[in-house]
């Protein structure tokens, strides 16, 4: 019975370490843009195939990157993000 109650506790010990949804990882801005933007507009922000977002608060108010992260633009598309995760990389871009 011991036995069986120790693999027991070790196997709920096991699963609740082993489970990696992506969603309960730390949702931050700078991780967030190198998981999902980074690519496109470079890991430092300088560009790449998309444009340089370096400075944005002087050329946006961030109700206007917000509407540009979720809505797109001409040449990148919308709903990459969902609205959490897009308003958490707005906070993090206006403040670079």
């Amino acid at each position: 019975m011991n036995r069986l109650l120790a693999a027991f506790a070790l196997i709920l010990l096991l699963l609740t370490g082993c489970s990696s949804d992506k969603s309960s990882t730390a949702m931050d801005g700078e991780s967030i843009y190198k998981e999902s933007c980074a690519a496109c507009h470079g890991a430092q922000l300088q560009g790449a195939v998309g444009p340089t977002v370096v400075d944005m608060k002087s050329k946006y108010s961030e109700a206007e990157v917000l509407k540009i992260i979720s809505e797109g633009t001409n040449k990148m598309p919308g709903n990459l993000l969902d609205n959490e995760k897009s308003e958490i990389v707005t906070k993090w871009l206006m403040g670079k």
